[in-house]
């Protein structure tokens, strides 16, 4: 398992979803529901960024990076570029500078072509619980 720092590229934009906690829910035929908690860390967490109108080479930095990205391979982000604009407070409530999660790619970059030399490239990150 190798950190993988992703490319010091600013994003536009950013979108964040805490995930939830692992949990079995049963319910019986007469409609009653059981919940059953596993651990009591939130799990699965969605981290979305958006890179507007950045120069093809940016883009091309960001597609050779998730090709980087193998087997066991997880991202780490610097405070300086992924969550540029974020406070501590923010990043800390968000688990955004914790330990406790990987990041992969949930999915591969989306990149769009803007006009010539220009892209927006659109990467889906999921945090995995780090095992111990």
């Amino acid at each position: 398992m190798a950190e993988r720092a992703f490319p010091a590229i600013r994003p536009s934009s950013r979108t964040y979803s805490p995930g939830r906690q692992p949990e079995t829910v049963f319910q019986s035929q007469n409609g009653a529901v059981s919940i059953v908690a596993f651990g009591g860390k939130f799990v699965n967490s969605i981290l979305e960024l958006e890179f507007a109108n950045i120069s093809d080479l940016k883009a091309s930095q960001i597609l050779r990076h998730y090709e980087s990205v193998i087997e066991n391979d997880y991202v780490t982000f610097r405070a300086d570029n992924a969550f540029d604009g974020m406070t501590l407070d923010l990043t800390t409530a968000c688990g955004l500078e914790s330990d406790l999660l990987r990041y992969r790619y949930r999915e591969p970059p989306r990149i769009q072509s803007v006009f010539p030399g220009v892209s927006t490239v659109r990467c889906v990150f999921i945090g995995l619980l780090r095992g111990v």
